[in-house]
């Protein structure tokens, strides 16, 4: 069972009690705070959003530039928990992952031969180094991001004795009738809180697609390896020239031919390779200045600009290896086959023909230039 491998066990424990990884999907128990947890972080989320909002609108005129910048950026983070923390309960994503470690991860094909085998270690040993460098990063993220403040309120209150000194949250929010400043403690904690569920839901969702990606490209390794190591003829037939030309004379000239029961076995071969490569299709396409804070900010911004970076560059992975698909598919022995084996080999080679990749609504392709011009654009704004 896939999911007994140590990167899937790290997995469940950062990511089911926010609801990220669906647990109960694949027969687990999960208890009932989990469960409504869940299904109440949609409009949870929702409710912060609004508190930012209100905060926003009553210290509109209070906030400096920065504390203004804090406030916009964590209220737009808000409202992509609030979109994210609904993708965990659909029906679609509850089948695209129990497509991926049901059917389509590479323990259930790794005994159909060594390089197979091979190919599955190589891709677990990546995934779960992956998973623990996500893993310290959204430990990292919300560490940092809730520490600053802590270490302010500590310095000013208990150690320097500032007066008129207002206490820091990580978060601020505020609603009629309740001011944050009247629960400091309970509201620090919250946030911390807050700050787990932010992590998990920007980080975590996008580490199952990754992990999802890692799988799809070992399945292209091992079609590629079967396209290119196509196997032969095992005997050469003999042709009389007279026979073929119609003239008289002694000449024969050999070649390389499958038989009538090898075709059979190419022909099982052909339908393997084209199924192998529909699998593949089938489950892509269902998807600062201030002091301390660079400390806050930092890891943030490695989170975001990283994860666009990571996913740039993976997708760009994929792209790049289906690319070398066609050439693959030219390997084959095709010119040794018959008639209806050729145009079963002529039909998948024009099918891999086409670059498997993933298009953000249709418009832009994912890929290192997308990334490339984004941050471009992105630090002549900053500059």
């Amino acid at each position: 069972d896939p999911l007994a491998l140590n990167y899937f066990k790290i997995i469940r424990i950062f990511m089911v009690a926010p609801g990220a990884w669906p647990a109960d999907v694949f027969g687990e128990k999960l208890s009932l705070l989990v469960r409504v947890h869940r299904a109440l972080m949609p409009y949870h989320t929702s409710v912060i959003v609004i508190g930012e909002l209100y905060y926003l609108y009553i210290h509109k005129e209070e906030l400096d530039f920065l504390n203004m910048g804090h406030m916009i950026i964590f209220t737009f983070l808000g409202v992509l928990i609030a979109i994210r923390s609904i993708l965990p309960q659909l029906r679609k994503y509850h089948l695209l992952l129990t497509k991926f470690v049901r059917v389509m991860h590479l323990m259930h094909f790794k005994n159909k031969g060594p390089y197979y085998k091979q190919i599955n270690e190589t891709v677990d040993k990546i995934s779960y180094y992956y998973t623990i460098f996500a893993a310290i990063v959204v430990a990292t993220a919300m560490i940092n991001f809730n520490i600053v403040p802590l270490f302010n309120n500590v310095t000013n209150v208990l150690i320097y004795k500032t007066e008129d000194y207002t206490l820091e949250f990580a978060l601020y929010y505020k609603y009629p009738g309740f001011d944050p400043l009247d629960y400091f403690p309970s509201t620090t904690i919250y946030n911390v809180y807050l700050s787990y569920n932010c992590s998990i839901m920007v980080c975590g969702i996008d580490l199952i697609l990754f992990l999802i990606i890692f799988q799809i490209i070992g399945h292209v390794y091992i079609l590629r390896y079967n396209l290119e190591n196509f196997p032969s003829p095992k005997i050469k037939v003999v042709f009389k020239l007279e026979e073929i030309l119609k003239h008289k004379g002694n000449e024969d000239i050999s070649s390389e031919m499958f038989d009538a029961e090898e075709n059979r076995e190419v022909r099982l071969k052909l339908q393997e390779c084209i199924e192998h490569h529909k699998l593949i299709i089938g489950l892509l396409l269902l998807e600062c200045s201030e002091g301390g804070a660079w400390i806050r900010y930092g890891p943030l911004t490695v989170v975001i600009y990283g994860q666009l970076i990571q996913m740039s560059v993976i997708f760009e992975m994929l792209g790049s290896e289906t690319e070398k698909l066609p050439d693959s598919a030219y390997f084959l022995p095709w010119e040794c086959m018959d008639t209806s084996n050729r145009r079963t080999a002529c039909i998948m080679l024009h099918k891999m023909q086409y670059k498997i990749s993933l298009k953000a609504l249709g418009l832009a392709a994912v890929g290192v230039s997308t990334m490339t011009g984004i941050l471009k654009t992105t630090f002549s704004y900053y500059a």
